[in-house]
């Protein structure tokens, strides 16, 4: 078992697909995850995987629709763990916290997207259920909004994360090697 897991949240087609709205450095911020996932896999880190779901058909994050589904990039192998959300928040009403106890998991390394929500949600949260975290700082996203742009949401978040949430670091400088 180890202490460190990483979690991958909603990186999923629809995060990319949206018509009019690219996330902010989506190609760089998808190869900083598919290189954080290989690093885990290298170093023994089980994967995580968050995956937003809605019901109903036809909803945008409806389960087995191509929205739905993890971008190709960097979807689940055998062996990974995902945990299907309704919320912002990965740990509420989900399987989330059972599999990370599973995985024995103490230590959570965060990416994905959407920085302002589901990101920032589940750092917090992780927080308040007792978990140490890394934010890696260049491997979440999101989009402008009409008040902000997708980069300064992500500089926001960096900054009011660190420190209070979390430790922020960025890929050049994070590592599983040396973590349990």
């Amino acid at each position: 078992m180890s202490e460190t897991v990483l979690v991958v949240i909603d990186v999923q087609n629809i995060m990319f697909e949206t018509p009019g709205m690219p996330p902010f450095e989506g190609g760089r911020v998808l190869e900083t995850i598919a290189g954080l996932i290989a690093s885990a896999r290298e170093n023994g880190v089980p994967v995580h995987y968050v995956q937003h779901t809605t019901e109903g058909a036809g909803s945008e994050f409806e389960a087995d629709s191509h929205n739905w589904l993890f971008h190709p990039a960097i979807a689940p192998k055998p062996g990974d763990t995902v945990s299907r959300k309704h919320s912002y928040d990965a740990f509420w009403n989900t399987d989330f916290e059972a599999i990370l106890g599973k995985l024995g998991a103490r230590k959570l390394v965060f990416c994905g997207l959407q920085t302002e929500c589901c990101v920032d949600t589940t750092v917090r949260s992780a927080l308040a259920h007792g978990y140490e975290s890394v934010l890696v700082g260049d491997a979440h996203t999101s989009y402008d909004n009409g008040v902000l742009t997708g980069e300064q949401i992500v500089a926001h978040h960096n900054q009011t994360l660190n420190r209070r949430f979390c430790k922020v670091i960025m890929s050049k400088d994070f590592s599983f090697a040396q973590r349990g």
